[in-house]
């Protein structure tokens, strides 16, 4: 194996660096201006100014001035972009050993379509230019939900969803077109870091403070980033620092305990800058329905970030270092005895976590350029429930000795390495790269032998396993500029996959000696993407590509690793393989956008959670891994957004998704044969949903509110947790409605104040099964009133 993996890395390092070859001669010239608002005159700061297909450019200083060097003589288009101010495109022609200037002078556009994006191509992109549909998320519509975490920044985007499966510990997943956690890769700033254990927790875990933008790629995303992108990419772009130094500070104080506190810090010196952020949030429990168990979780999350970067090192080039850290810790369960971590019905969850990172960049001459990325993290979990000691109990009528309760412990190191050149030349952009990551996760846990059949029944063992898995993936693309209207992407990405499980314990259920099971599987992923300006503001753009999803680091295994629930990953388990299809339309105009948005993925072998087997019986596993069979998703996503008069914006979106197996379920179909047609809907996927936004903004105001409806779905409730018992069911939900609202005012001195509410209108699921503590489809809390101020000095 080792072998294998030296020569698969050598051939993709030399097809990567030699692939591109060019030859280019001459001298250069320079570009230089300064930019304004078109307004007020003042200079504006921050403008990214570059040259259109090239990654030729600079962001303007604190007096508005840029300087581009380095630019090979030619004509040009040069363009000037901010976030909230219209773009402007003007014709350039450099000579070689000359200086020209290019002023610029911006007006605002609320509807914000000046950001430069990256994660459909890995290479920058004018969002409206993009030539793979990018959706952005917006530091400024993160501020405007009052969102602390990840989870309530996804919220209402269309064609997602978030969702919690556990009222005791509040594990969550994210849903992209009707697809499961899983499915879709979540980055950070490029790299697949988000490790599997974070994918239990880390939607409510991840901070805000330290988020730029959050971009949204729907559709196959494997030919770029390999295995789990499925369904597409939620990229995490972290802030960088600014060139003019600032401090910022917010609280905000709401019910429950409902409270957050951030700190950012920024400052340049020379050719070095820096930036820290720190973030404290906390939740008390809560009992919305008063029957003594939380609904939502009592927690404690503290969050730091540091960003250092060095430039012009060897060149037109940045070092960067990144470090951040998370520790948080979350309590669940009957709150009559929650406070004893092993009591019946109780969830104690600590979570560590570690990142670290190195990046470098160099940009050369002729806009060719590498990239080189290194990233490391480790994830420790500590968590106690009442699994243990409910089934001790329950068989022996006695506690078990203090000795015997042990808690649950994880640690996962993950190691990701990222190579990447790019190079312009003619009308094309090459980009080629080199990708590897190894994942080490051990676990340890402490269970009862609950079937009554074994010769030990009632005893207890020790179960530990010690997973591992190295990917390492080549990608070669290539941007094909036919014209100005006409633009081309062909992709494709090799991966090489290899795991192995080992499982083993204290020789009772677990054998003493570790059962090794290996995992061998190889992907090819390729991908077509193309953008046809048809008009200056109407674009078109389809996309058809393939993706994969290796059997490994299944956020489901990490839930419920703590309890005696045990989940077998059978050795035959195949890979997931997928088709998708993607076709869109948008407009933008000045004071009107429109969008939409056709999909259909077709999910072959597609891995499910059901009832362990005969043979996973006997070794004591309750549930496994399987492929259950093949499946789709396909619909329709809509939007608008309208400046209706000055200062007043009106966002509409509307989706629709259907989601399917080809067959319907065969544990239903063998329990409750009456929910077999029901069953061949994926669970959990709304038919319709749908999102109104309003947002006010005179002067220093700022009002937004927001109505995010969703429709009914299906949704499967286990009896006792166990499909076998008369009354389990398939629920077909009722819709639901769940409205925000925010209103911020700015004073002159650095100081805002604002006031908001979350789920206004108090709406909580009506119907609850508490021996199935994953059934949930809408809000288990009700409404959050709260208020804040923060200041930037």
């Amino acid at each position: 194996m080792r072998r294998r993996y030296s020569s698969s890395i050598v051939v993709a390092i030399l097809t990567t660096v030699l692939l591109p070859v060019w030859v280019f001669a001459g001298t250069t010239g320079s570009i230089k201006g300064i930019v304004i608002d078109v307004k007020t005159k003042e200079p504006l700061i921050g403008v990214n100014v570059v040259i259109e297909g090239t990654t030729l450019g600079a962001a303007t200083a604190p007096d508005g001035s840029y300087v581009i060097i380095a630019v090979p003589g030619g004509k040009y288009k040069l363009m000037a972009s901010m976030m909230g101010y219209m773009t402007v495109v003007k014709n350039v022609e450099v000579r070689a050993g000359g200086t020209v200037t290019v002023d610029f002078e911006l007006k605002e556009n609320v509807l914000e379509l000046g950001a430069v994006v990256v994660s459909g191509t890995r290479t920058p992109h004018f969002i409206k230019d993009a030539p793979v549909r990018t959706e952005v998320i917006t530091a400024r519509m993160i501020e405007q939900k009052a969102a602390p975490n990840l989870y309530e920044a996804l919220e209402g985007v269309p064609g997602i969803r978030v969702e919690q499966q556990c009222s005791y510990c509040n594990f969550s997943i994210v849903r992209m077109q009707g697809m499961e956690s899983g499915h879709c890769q979540v980055l950070i700033d490029g790299q697949p870091i988000y490790s599997g254990l974070a994918g239990v927790y880390g939607l409510q875990q991840l901070p805000t403070a330290n988020i730029e933008r959050i971009e949204v790629v729907k559709g196959a995303g494997s030919a770029l980033y390999g295995s789990s992108a499925i369904a597409g990419v939620i990229n995490i772009i972290t802030k960088q620092p600014t060139a003019e130094p600032f401090i910022e500070a917010a609280c905000s104080f709401g019910t429950a305990n409902t409270n957050n506190y951030t700190l950012a810090a920024s400052r340049k010196v020379g050719t070095m800058d820096v930036m820290v952020t720190a973030q404290k949030n906390t939740a008390n429990e809560i009992d919305e329905d008063g029957d003594g168990f939380t609904d939502r979780v009592k927690s404690d999350n503290l969050a730091l970030g540091l960003m250092l970067n060095a430039y012009n090192i060897l060149g037109d080039d940045r070092l960067s270092f990144t470090g951040r850290t998370l520790n948080e810790s979350r309590q669940g369960g009957e709150l009559a005895t929650w406070e004893n971590p092993f009591a019946p019905s109780a969830e104690n969850i600590k979570t560590t976590r570690y990142e670290t990172g190195i990046g470098y960049k160099n940009r050369f001459r002729y806009g060719n350029e590498i990239t080189l990325n290194f990233g490391y993290t480790l994830h420790h979990r500590n968590a106690t429930n009442d699994a243990f000691l409910g089934d001790y109990e329950a068989i022996h009528g006695t506690l078990p000795t203090i000795d015997e309760m042990q808690p649950y412990l994880a640690d996962e190191n993950l190691y990701v390495v990222d190579f990447n050149y790019s190079h312009p030349f003619a009308s094309h952009r090459l980009l080629g790269g080199v990708q590897y990551s190894h994942n080490k996760l051990e676990e340890t846990g402490r269970y009862v032998i609950v079937d009554d059949t074994d010769p030990d029944y009632g005893g207890t063992y020790t179960s530990e396993s010690e997973k591992h898995a190295d990917d390492l993936g080549a990608y070669l693309q290539d941007e094909v500029a036919i014209s100005d209207a006409l633009e081309l992407v062909l992709g494709a990405r090799y991966d090489i996959h290899h795991s192995q499980d080992n499982f083993g314990g204290s020789g009772k259920v677990a054998p003493r000696e570790r059962i090794k099971l290996d995992y061998d599987e190889q992907a090819f992923s390729p991908r077509f993407a193309v953008r046809l300006k048809a008009s200056p503001k109407f674009t078109l753009r389809g996309s058809v590509g393939t993706g994969f999803r290796v059997p490994y680091g299944f956020s489901e295994d990490l839930h419920l690793c703590s309890g005696s629930p045990r989940v077998n990953k059978p050795a035959g388990l195949k890979p997931e393989k997928s088709v998708s299809f993607n076709l869109g339309a948008d407009y933008s105009g000045e004071r009107f956008t429109a969008n939409a948005n056709l999909f259909r993925t077709n999910l072959h072998n597609k891995i499910g959670f059901t009832d362990a087997s005969e043979v996973s019986k006997r070794m004591g596993y309750t549930y496994e891994w399987d492929n259950i069979g093949d499946a789709y998703t396909q619909g329709i996503e809509l939007g608008a957004t309208a400046l209706l008069v000055r200062d007043l914006v009106f966002d509409l979106n509307l989706a629709y998704t259907d989601a399917q197996y080809e067959n319907e379920r065969q544990d239903w179909v063998e329990n409750h044969p009456e929910y077999a047609e029901d069953s061949k809907y994926i669970p959990r996927v709304p038919k319709i949903t749908a999102g109104i936004g309003l947002t006010y903004t005179p002067g220093n105001w700022d009002l937004a509110l927001n109505w995010d409806y969703t429709g009914r779905m299906y949704i499967d409730y286990y009896k006792d947790e166990d499909i076998e018992q008369q009354g389990s069911k398939i629920v077909h939900t009722p819709d639901f409605f769940v409205v925000n609202a925010k209103i911020a005012r700015s004073f002159s001195n650095g100081v805002t104040l604002s006031v908001g509410a979350k789920n206004l209108f108090d709406y909580v699921q009506k119907e609850r099964h508490r021996d199935n503590a994953a059934f949930m489809y809408a809000p288990y809390t009700g409404r959050i009133i709260y208020g804040g101020v923060k200041l930037k000095l």
